[in-house]
């Protein structure tokens, strides 16, 4: 197999050729993901691996402290609460999706379900609870669907991502999140390679860029930007379009596409633990 693009030396222009002439191969997931990590790691070497779930907080003191001081007094408590009395106003209903034990089911999520033959995420397994049980769905990226999952990843933290990929089909959709991950798209020629993986901890306008290791670790997240809750699909199509890319172009929140993409970071993300919700600015 050629040499990984995440251990080669890049430029910003070589960046370019390397994600054109990489993307949309067939890698082996396990061995990708571990050059990835030890691509991340060794850009910032003095960052241990479990820090990493606090994305572009391990770059910068100053703004980790800001970070640490915010969450003294979180701004989701509420919509944690929230969710808890979702969870309990259709406990029953839940429960036989899902089972008792709230603190077991974040964790199961994403997956890839061969006999369905897609990535199973949290927000796609609780709208289809309530719709097989006559329920209304929630509207996916935030509102209720955030709140419900944001109680269900506080009440999973400290356990650890696990993703597998144990078959072929699990191993086509990791690659096709691996395509949408690294292939440049919009009117700038962008992917989320460019920003996540090659340039982390550098500066794109006001803000320092997260690396892609531990990007699913915090979410559903609170942005002072939205002011609000959001998950990570709504993360997604706001970075697709800053990237002046339209992600309705390949489905937007929990489409096949976004599903596959979370499933990568989620893998690539194996051995970090769950944090969320979180606040990020």
């Amino acid at each position: 197999m050629k040499k990984m693009l995440w251990m080669t030396a890049l430029s910003a222009g070589a960046v370019v050729v390397a994600t054109n002439a990489y993307a949309g191969s067939n890698v082996d997931p396990e061995t990708d993901r571990k050059q990835l990590v030890e691509f991340l790691m060794a850009k910032a070497p003095k960052v241990p691996f479990e820090d990493y779930r606090l994305g572009a907080y391990i770059y910068s003191a100053d703004k980790r402290s800001q970070y640490e001081a915010v969450n003294e007094f979180p701004p989701y408590l509420d919509h944690i609460d929230a969710g808890e009395a979702l969870w309990e106003k259709d406990k029953a209903i839940y429960e036989k999706c899902f089972g008792s034990d709230v603190s077991k089911i974040r964790p199961k999520y994403p997956y890839f379900d061969d006999d369905r033959g897609e990535v199973i995420t949290l927000e796609l397994a609780i709208n289809e609870c309530r719709k097989n049980a006559g329920l209304k769905p929630f509207k996916w990226a935030k509102g209720d669907i955030a709140k419900l999952s944001a109680y269900l990843a506080y009440n999973a933290r400290g356990q650890k991502i696990n993703v597998s990929i144990n078959s072929e089909g699990a191993k086509k959709a990791y690659n096709a999140g691996r395509d949408l991950f690294t292939k440049p798209r919009g009117q700038l020629n962008l992917s989320c390679a460019k920003c996540h993986a090659y340039n982390p901890g550098r500066r794109a306008r006001a803000n320092t860029l997260s690396p892609a290791l531990g990007h699913t670790t915090h979410f559903p997240v609170y942005r002072a930007k939205w002011s609000d809750l959001g998950t990570l699909h709504r993360r997604y199509n706001g970075c697709m379009k800053n990237m002046r890319w339209d992600p309705k172009t390949v489905g937007g929140p929990q489409s096949v596409a976004f599903r596959n993409l979370e499933f990568f970071e989620a893998y690539l993300s194996n051995g970090l633990e769950i944090d969320g919700p979180d606040y990020r600015e």
